[in-house]
């Protein structure tokens, strides 16, 4: 009882102390106080010396996609649940999510890449969530949509629409998940020639993780050697053991020689099908993302800078029109 004091307090207190800030902002202004008060609790959440840590620019890269973003999502959904719920539906959320991960103390623990894509994607099914399903009128009630789009969400279109949306992130999230082995299954993108033309460049190898003694020679597997940037899928040629531990020698179809053998500590993947081309989607996806990163993080001071400036600037937008009936009434009294 006591521990689950200590950790529910501070979240009830931040929570009511969002709700009765997100609420207190007008109506005209609502999509920029939900910003603003996102982004305040984001920075409340993530100690200061975080943003001053990364030295480099993978290191900075790093912070943005597994501490920032991730944060910053949740804390959208959070202050767009108490908005619409009050602090009740944000501390059910936050806490449905602090409850999960001190009751599953053992958790998969993939790369820092994969783990914000989920943890960026999972708030924006929620958001999506939550806006098809709570009324128009609700949401005209806030501020969120005007009169007009009330009257267009009432038909079966729009709200087939939002579903389908709903939908497509539901995919989206799948198909991460996915990439991570936590399904049962994991896709990887074919990325070179080695297996042509069992396997092309941009198809997507299913792969399923079995025990070292069930692998047969020829089948095709998937294994990380130590100082590989990528897993390698290659087929196999040869098993033989050493006192007691397993080895295995792959090659690539498309290859003269062989790879170097592997021991065999643990699982191994084995390809079970490939779905067609359809990987190039991911190919070309990841290389605009590489360039876009890229050109961020060589301006990342700039970018500070600006990110402080529409700070600013929407705060005072806020003071000003908040303080307009104010400044009428100071001129009927001149």
């Amino acid at each position: 009882v006591i521990n689950i004091a200590y950790f529910s307090t501070p979240i009830i207190a931040m929570e009511i102390s969002r709700a009765t800030i997100i609420k207190s902002c007008p109506k005209k202004r609502i999509f920029t106080g939900i910003a603003l008060t996102a982004l305040l609790y984001t920075f409340i959440n993530i100690p200061l010396v975080r943003f001053t840590t990364p030295k480099t620019p993978a290191e900075t890269a790093k912070f943005l996609g597994s501490e920032l973003l991730p944060t910053l999502a949740q804390s959208l959904l959070a202050t767009y649940l108490a908005l619409l719920g009050g602090p009740v539906a944000s501390i059910a959320y936050l806490g449905a999510l602090e409850a999960f991960e001190w009751l599953c103390p053992i958790l998969p623990n993939p790369p820092w890449a994969v783990k914000a894509l989920i943890t960026t994607l999972i708030p924006v099914v929620g958001f999506l969530s939550v806006s098809s399903s709570v009324s128009p009128f609700t949401l005209m009630r806030y501020g969120i949509i005007s009169r007009v789009e009330v009257e267009s969400r009432m038909g079966k279109a729009k709200k087939s629409t939002g579903l389908s949306w709903i939908a497509i992130a539901v995919i989206g999230v799948v198909l991460i998940f996915s990439s991570t082995g936590l399904l049962g299954f994991q896709l990887s993108v074919i990325a070179s020639g080695s297996m042509r033309p069992t396997l092309d460049v941009g198809d997507i190898a299913v792969i399923v993780q079995i025990h070292p003694e069930k692998i047969r020679v020829g089948d095709i597997i998937q294994y990380w050697r130590q100082g590989d940037p990528a897993p390698i899928i290659h087929r196999v040629i040869e098993i033989y053991k050493v006192g007691g531990v397993t080895y295995i020698t792959t090659k690539g179809d498309a290859n003269t020689a062989p790879d170097k053998p592997v021991m065999v500590t643990g699982t191994v993947g084995k390809l079970v099908f490939t779905i067609p081309k359809l990987g190039w989607i991911t190919i070309y996806l990841k290389n605009f993302i590489a360039q876009a990163w890229a050109s961020i993080i060589g301006n990342i001071q700039a970018l500070y800078v600006i990110l402080g400036i529409i700070l600013i600037s929407s705060a005072y937008g806020i003071h000003r029109y908040r303080n307009q009936p104010f400044r009428k009434l100071r001129r009927r009294l001149k």
